[in-house]
């Protein structure tokens, strides 16, 4: 059967593609002026992109125009009167698909088959052309105490490129010096979660030797949509561990930090570890929990991280393997949502050396997660959870963004992700929230929010 020329898919090869990068001292008409000149050369824009930095601007535009002559020269034209009135330089990358004469020779013997809806697929194919791939985008958070160098730079952007990843975009989200860092690459490659977990182990392996801290999360809209952010307290929240500071009113310090170094460390089952605790606090004054209230020493930005995620509508809440005593204090300190922790059993004014009800272990912090989640009619991709020992780490694990914080080796080593800064507040970063975005919904403007402030709290 031969296939009427009209009836043929239209020609894939009909356009050019055109990158017009202009680069200069930066002009609030650029690119407003640019756009102009692609519309009366009637171009179609594929990307458009600026940047401007110390007054300087690059802005790169993308177009597809005709392939006739006269369009291409007209777009050509434009693009140059622009540049020269704003004084700006300009420099042209040009994709031009045009087809050598003997595979439109071939072409025309395709087009006398029968098989015409594969007609458009085999010009392409003739013609070498691959279909373009829509890339799967990801964010690389970069925390730093110190200035991060070129020389770290330059062997990520190595790591990044042995995996075929390009470099879209880099942002500085702290104000002063170059220690908060955020890129967005994008792959063409189908990634697996097991491909994905591998990058990441690299990542930390190579931002541990710089005490810098790498984060790969997958570029959506709910990476900014977080919801509920769950928290642990001791040595999170708060920068001590409260059955320590109990055992010292109990004057069984030593042996009682020893397990919950263990525990922690996770050497020890939990719930064995806080049996044995416990059992050594027996007929202990109940009113040290006062005393340990009296002096909590919250940990730095943790009461700045609460009020600024409850102003952007975000539910809070504590779950602990310590107890309601402190955490009921520390939830309405911080105006936390919800707080679920151990209740140590009182008689007559001093501990029993037991707990009472269902204790509050690794398993059941990740299913009470789950549970406020579904009561909240939150996804788990919109939960962020953080802690700091071997028992947070099943609720790292449920949460969307688990983050091991100031944690344990052990822990920092199964997390996948991490942050080692004194201020809780540096999590913002990863929300994608410069230090600009903080101090906007601090109300104020300050140096509360950079990476290597102390942000007391």
């Amino acid at each position: 059967m031969i296939v009427e020329s009209e009836t043929l898919p239209p020609d894939p090869l009909a356009h050019t593609r055109i990158t017009a990068t202009f680069t200069g001292k930066d002009e609030p008409t650029a690119a407003s002026e640019v756009v102009a000149a692609a519309a009366l050369s009637n171009a179609r824009i594929i990307d458009l992109r600026q940047t401007v930095i110390q007054d300087r601007i690059t802005l790169a535009i993308e177009l597809q125009v005709s392939s006739c002559t006269s369009a291409e020269a007209q777009l050509y034209k434009s693009l140059l009167t622009v540049a020269k009135t704003l004084q700006l330089a300009v420099d042209f990358d040009t994709a031009n698909d045009e087809m050598p004469m003997e595979q439109f020779q071939r072409l025309e013997n395709i087009h006398q088959t029968d098989h015409a809806a594969d007609d458009c697929k085999e010009a392409r194919r003739l013609n070498g052309i691959v279909d373009r791939v829509s890339p799967t985008h990801y964010v690389v958070t970069l925390l730093s105490r110190e200035t991060i160098t070129p020389i770290f730079l330059t062997e990520l952007a190595s790591l990044l490129a042995d995996r075929s990843f390009t470099t879209e975009k880099i942002t500085r989200l702290n104000t002063s010096g170059l220690r908060c860092l955020e890129l967005v690459v994008a792959s063409t490659q189908a990634l697996t979660p097991d491909d994905i977990n591998q990058l990441r182990k690299q990542l930390y392996a190579l931002g541990k030797t710089s005490n810098i801290d790498v984060a790969l999360q997958a570029e959506s809209v709910l990476r900014r949509s977080k919801r509920l952010v769950v928290l642990d307290m001791d040595s999170t929240l708060i920068q001590q561990e409260v059955i320590d500071e109990l055992a010292r009113y109990a004057g069984v310090y030593d042996k009682v930090c020893e397990i919950t170094h263990r525990a922690m460390s996770g050497h020890l089952d939990f719930r064995q570890s806080l049996r044995e605790r416990v059992a050594l606090l027996k007929g202990t004054k109940a009113s040290v929990f006062q005393k340990v209230i009296d002096n909590l020493q919250y940990t730095p930005g943790a009461k700045l991280l609460c009020k600024t995620l409850k102003k952007l509508g975000y539910r809070l809440a504590v779950i602990s393997g310590g107890f309601t005593r402190i955490t009921s204090h520390v939830r309405n300190e911080l105006g936390l949502d919800y707080d679920y922790a151990n209740v140590l059993e009182e008689k007559d004014g001093v501990f029993t050396g037991r707990t009472v009800g269902a204790v509050v272990n690794a398993q059941r912090k990740a299913d009470l997660l789950m549970t406020i989640a579904q009561q909240e009619k939150i996804t788990l991709d919109q939960v962020i959870a953080i802690g700091d020992g071997a028992n947070d780490l099943p609720m790292l694990g449920t949460a969307g963004l688990g983050i091991a914080f100031n944690a344990k080796a052990a822990v920092q080593e199964a997390a996948k992700f991490r942050i080692n800064q004194p201020s809780l507040t540096t999590v913002l970063y990863l929300l994608g929230l410069s230090e600009q975005d903080q101090e906007e919904l601090q109300g104020h403007s300050s140096n509360h929010s950079e990476c290597v402030d102390d942000d007391v709290a």
